[in-house]
């Protein structure tokens, strides 16, 4: 069995850290970025970036067939990532199924039967984990955890001066606010959204309220991004959240889930009929001319609702149905334009 990489390897090493490198200092971009080349490199089905956050360890970027469980949430004590953190250093598994060191039971839902994880310090400063997993046992072999050893240096020391960046320029306190939140809007990402759209799951158990997931999506940027630019594009995806966020209250939970696409998740006492009456009327709020350097820019938007539990009764099953009604509401919106 070979134990370090091979000269295509090492190739493969020197293009993804030059690709980081150039990279813009925005840490969701730089998480997501990591994931995906790190699963290339060694072909693994799903890589994940967890995220300390006080005793759990956050799933805060994610690729290929981990992409669903972004937001996941995993105790540090009883993870495999958690040992690795304690003993500092890049371990693998072999099979899941018979490896002692593992949460068996998380494996099981992620879908793994092996895994390479590898902690992420820069001098003393924990970062996070990478994690690179297959549905394969006896998938990675030592070269590939030699390649990503040799990788995450350059991973620390990017997602550590991109926080500092950060830190200076807008005077942000945590990688977790950064990992959480959308660099261009200020609200949440997509990895917020599933996060707390599974504590709502939990939470709503034992608690007689009703949980509401709606989304968004913008019509018509392609067309602005076409005829005035990215800049007017950004600034009409701006000008959607911060409207959308002076309708809301605090503990709705708004995130830009990517592109023109947002996520909205309401906890409410209210009768759902209740509820969508009040996002019909936002959504109407919302919409309306914004300047950009003058030029009149038309915000208009798509809204998909569903409701737990008569709508699903886990996170993919709402999202689902709130997406498959979004899309409906833009296909009525754009038949009603040509009439």
């Amino acid at each position: 069995m070979a134990t370090s990489p091979s000269e295509s390897t090492l190739e493969k090493i020197l293009k993804i850290q030059t690709e980081l490198t150039a990279a813009k200092p925005e840490v969701p971009l730089l998480l997501d970025l990591i994931t995906l080349r790190s699963k290339e490199l060694v072909s693994g089905d799903g890589a994940v970036f967890e995220l300390v956050e006080g005793e759990d360890l956050v799933y805060r970027a994610a690729s290929g067939s981990s992409s669903n469980q972004i937001g996941l949430r995993l105790k540090v004590t009883g993870s495999f990532s958690g040992l690795s953190l304690q003993l500092k250093e890049s371990l693998n598994c072999i099979d899941s199924e018979e490896d002692n060191r593992v949460n068996r039971e998380a494996c099981r839902v992620v879908g793994l039967r092996s895994m390479i994880v590898v902690p992420l310090y820069f001098d003393m400063e924990v970062l996070g984990v990478l994690k690179v997993l297959s549905a394969k046992p006896k998938f990675f072999t030592d070269a590939d955890v030699h390649s990503l050893n040799m990788l995450s240096s350059t991973i620390a020391a990017i997602l550590h001066n991109a926080y500092r960046w950060a830190e200076r320029e807008k005077r942000l306190q945590s990688m977790s606010y950064l990992a959480s939140h959308d660099t261009l809007t200020g609200i949440y990402n997509r990895s917020a959204f599933y996060d707390y759209l599974r504590k709502g799951i939990v939470r709503i158990q034992s608690n007689p309220i009703s949980l509401t997931v709606a989304m968004f999506d913008l019509d018509g940027l392609k067309q602005v991004n076409d005829t005035y630019g990215h800049a007017a594009g950004d600034f009409y995806i701006y000008q959607f959240a911060k409207r959308l966020s002076n309708l809301l209250q605090d503990h709705d939970i708004l995130a830009r889930l990517g592109g023109d696409e947002f996520g909205l998740i309401l906890m409410s006492p209210e009768p759902k009929e209740s509820v969508f009456s009040f996002l019909s009327n936002i959504t109407k709020l919302v919409e309306g001319e914004v300047l950009f350097e003058s030029i009149p820019l038309q915000i208009k938007s798509s809204l998909g609702v569903s409701h737990y539990p008569e709508d699903g009764e886990d996170l993919e099953s709402l999202i689902r149905k709130a997406d498959e009604r979004m899309y409906l509401d833009k296909r009525e919106r754009k038949k009603n334009q040509t009439r």
